[in-house]
Parts: C-alpha cells; structure tokens; sequence
C-alpha cells in the first residue's frame, strides 16, 4: 500500500510540474517574440525534470541567460518559416490544378525550415553557441537528423495547424485542456530524448567536447 501511494504521489508531482511548465512556456510566448527564450527555457526545463533536477529554476535560468541570443535566433528564423507555410497554404486551394509538384516542393522546405528552427532551441537548451554558430549548428543537425528533427517540428506545429483550418478548429477547441496545460511540456520532453543521441554525437564530432564522461552519463541517467 506505501509503494501504491509513494507511487500515486510521484506521478502527480510529475504531472503538475509538467503542466506548470507548459503554462509557463505559453505565458512567456504571449509577446510572440520571445517564444524563441520561452522554447529553450521550456526544453532546459524537461531535460531537469528528467533528470530530477528543479526544473522551475533550469527554466527561468534558460530563460534569462540565453533571452537576447535566442530572442535573436526566433526574430531571424520567423519570417523565414512564416514566408514558407504562408506559400504552402496558398497552394493548397490550387493543388488539383497541376500545383501539386509545387506544393511537395514548398511544404518540404517548410517542413526543413521549421525542422531547423526548433533545432535551434531544443540545441541552445543545452550547448551554448554565438548567435550565427547557433543558427549554422541547427541546420547541419536538422539536415543530418532530418527524420527526428521533423517529427518534432510536427508536434510542435500540430496545434497551430488544427487552429488555423476551419474543417479542423473544433478538433482544437476540444483539446483546449490538452493544449493549455500539458501538450507542449509533452513535445519537449519527446524533442529532449529524441535529439539526446544527435546531440551527444556532435558534441564529440564537431565542438569536441569529451562526451565519454559527463554528456554519455547524462544520457544514461536521462533515457
């Protein structure tokens, strides 16, 4: 009965860090340019978590310390990923009129944009790099790790996707909970272990750091 209730009390701690820092990460999104800090901030706050670290100061730590450079990263990446899915909507009316060749084209290379951006942060959560290192890091591990670098970019859009078409708003208003408190806690936790391998290999590769000791330990004791 102890084990039940230690047991029961460990996933509600769990599930209420988890929330608050999903609100945490949508309040500090609100200026919509910030939501660059707020990513990074929310991605260093799971990898603590996980890690059994007090995630509400690993997230206010991120926040504050990396605030300018990533504020920096979003406001370049932005129109970047806005021009492309903006095109990419636009063509999707137009699709049985030959533009279906075009819009493969164009929605791949929104999908890499995006891929790239939250590359970017999830990366930054945890390396520290100078802003254009920072950007060229997030496209040589985009590229490299297109596969997970997508299926983040896709949860992470998903939300938006289904607030955005008419056919599939409702779909968003009945997972208005989900969004809220949990959804994008969720999708950096999967970003969080889904590029920990990526990111351990580059480390040792590329920025040369040795990765046998502390980063390898960190990801046994994480994943």
């Amino acid at each position: 009965m102890k084990k039940l209730s230690s047991w029961a009390f460990s996933l509600l701690d769990w599930v209420m860090h988890v929330a608050v820092l999903n609100v945490l990460f949508l309040l500090c999104s609100l200026p919509v340019v910030t939501v660059g800090a707020s990513l990074t901030a929310l991605c260093a706050g799971q990898r603590a978590l996980i890690k059994k670290e007090p995630c509400f100061r690993a997230f206010f730590h991120a926040f504050r310390a990396g605030f300018w450079r990533a504020t920096a990263a979003w406001l370049i990446l932005l129109p970047i990923d806005g021009l492309l899915v903006s095109h990419c909507v636009s063509l999707i009316p137009h699709w049985r009129e030959g533009a279906q060749l075009q819009l493969i084209f164009v929605a791949l290379c929104a999908l890499l944009a995006l891929s790239i951006t939250f590359t970017v942060f999830i990366f930054y959560s945890r390396f520290e790099a100078k802003l254009f290192r920072l950007l060229r890091y997030g496209v040589e591990l985009a590229m490299s790790n297109f596969l997970r670098a997508a299926v983040v970019a896709v949860l992470f859009a998903l939300p938006f996707a289904l607030a955005f078409f008419p056919t599939t708003f409702p779909i968003f208003l009945v997972l208005a909970v989900l969004w809220v408190f949990f959804y994008f806690s969720m999708v950096a936790w999967a970003a969080v272990w889904l590029m920990n391998k990526p990111f351990i290999r580059f480390a040792q590769q590329t920025l040369g750091m040795d990765t046998t000791k502390n980063n390898k330990e960190d990801a046994e004791n994480d994943y």
